[in-house]
């Protein structure tokens, strides 16, 4: 009697260990693709906070202003942060100059918040002619 050899279907133990390693390789590159997406969109989110305080402190003080310019540093009423902004070390600046001169009605309005550790900025200006 002659036997045939029959070929087994499936994978064998090296066929089934490369797939294996493959895998774990898709998955370790896909993680650390989700951790630094995750990480990014925190950061866009707190930048677009600093940056929506600075922008409701820019219109607040575009009201303000008088003609002719005065420029100053430290405008009243004072510059605000909300409380549940969500920001860590957070401070806000308001700069009042007169880019054409005293007598000229044009002001320039320089809000910049400053947030985070490391210190990131966001800065917003706007000229304003009365």
């Amino acid at each position: 009697m002659i036997r045939k050899h029959q070929k087994q279907s499936g994978f064998s133990a090296v066929e089934l260990l490369i797939t294996l390693f493959i895998a774990a390789a898709f998955i370790g590159t896909g993680y650390q693709l989700y951790s630094i997406i995750i990480k990014d969109g925190g950061n866009a989110r707190t930048r677009t906070k600093a940056a929506t305080i600075a922008y409701d402190n820019l219109r607040r003080y575009s009201a303000t202003t008088s003609d002719p310019c005065v420029a100053t540093s430290s405008p009243s009423p004072t510059p605000t942060i909300p409380s549940g902004s969500g920001l860590t070390n957070p401070s806000i600046s308001v700069v009042i100059s007169c880019p054409f001169g005293a007598s000229s009605p044009t002001s320039k309005i320089q809000v910049t918040v400053t947030y985070g550790s490391p210190q990131e900025e966001v800065t917003h200006a706007l000229f304003v002619n009365n």
